[in-house]
Formats: C-alpha cells, sequence, structure tokens
C-alpha cells in the first residue's frame, strides 16, 4: 500500500498551497481595503476643507463688507439662527443647510466690538471638534480714534 500514502502526501500539498493562496489573497485584501478607506477619507477631507472655506469666505466677505445684522447673513445661510448672540447654522453630511438635530458640521459667527475696531469670528466646527476658525478685523469709522482733540 505505498501507492496510498504518496497520494495522500500530494493532497496535503494541494492544501497547503490552497491555504498559503488564500491566504496570500486575504491579505492583499487587507491592504487593499486600507488603501480604498485611506483615499475615502482623503476625498471626505478634501470636500470638507473646500466647503468650509466656500462657506467661510462668504460669511467673511458679508463682514467686510459692514454687515454684522442677521438678516443678511440669513440671505446667504437660509437657515441661520441666533443664540446667545452668536450666529449659528448648521450642514448635514453633504453640506446642504439643515436642522441642528441633522448637523454634521456647523458654523458659528460672531462678533466683538472694542468701540475702534470690529472682530468677527467664523468657526466651523465637525461634532464637537472645531475644524477652521477664520479671525477678522474691521476699523470701525467714527471709532474713539477719529476724533480730533
Amino acid at each position: 500500500g505505498g501507492r496510498m500514502r504518496q497520494r495522500n502526501r500530494g493532497s496535503h500539498l494541494i492544501l497547503m498551497e490552497l491555504m498559503f493562496v488564500l491566504f496570500f489573497f486575504a491579505v492583499c485584501g487587507a491592504v487593499l481595503l486600507q488603501v480604498f478607506v485611506k483615499s475615502h477619507n482623503i476625498s471626505v477631507k478634501a470636500k470638507e476643507l473646500t466647503e468650509t472655506k466656500n462657506y467661510v469666505s462668504q460669511a467673511a466677505e458679508l463682514f467686510e463688507a459692514g454687515y454684522t445684522d442677521l438678516k443678511d447673513y440669513q440671505q446667504y445661510f437660509s437657515k441661520l439662527k441666533e443664540k446667545d448672540g452668536k450666529y449659528r447654522g448648521y450642514f448635514d453630511k453633504d453640506w446642504k443647510m439643515t436642522e441642528k438635530k441633522n448637523a454634521v458640521y456647523q458654523m458659528t459667527i460672531y462678533f466683538q466690538d472694542d468701540g475702534t475696531d470690529r472682530q468677527g469670528n467664523v468657526i466651523m466646527y465637525k461634532g464637537k471638534k472645531q475644524i477652521y476658525h477664520l479671525k477678522l478685523l474691521k476699523h470701525l469709522p467714527g471709532g474713539k480714534n477719529n476724533e480730533r482733540s
């Protein structure tokens, strides 16, 4: 019965090779999956940055033009609400304006005056995390500095 033993050894080898091939494919699959996840995350981050810059720039332009009234900002950010003297707008994962309960991103706009200058702040949050903060400064006409003594 020497021939039987040899056939067994042959099928063992085939099994080993199959397992090796499967293992190899599993490793390749895992690596590819990571590559896809990473590239997806990169594209989400890139979109995040683009959209953030668009919205923040829009708010900054209004501030530069001297607008501080909620109504002026609502022309561009329809669902902007005021709370504690800050304007807040919410965006969903596709960057459409939405209500707070569906929000992924939040934009906060607020102003501080010290008589001569007005500081504007536009901050974008993702969840609780701040992802962008733009500080703006505008000199106020008719401030204390303009008075001749």
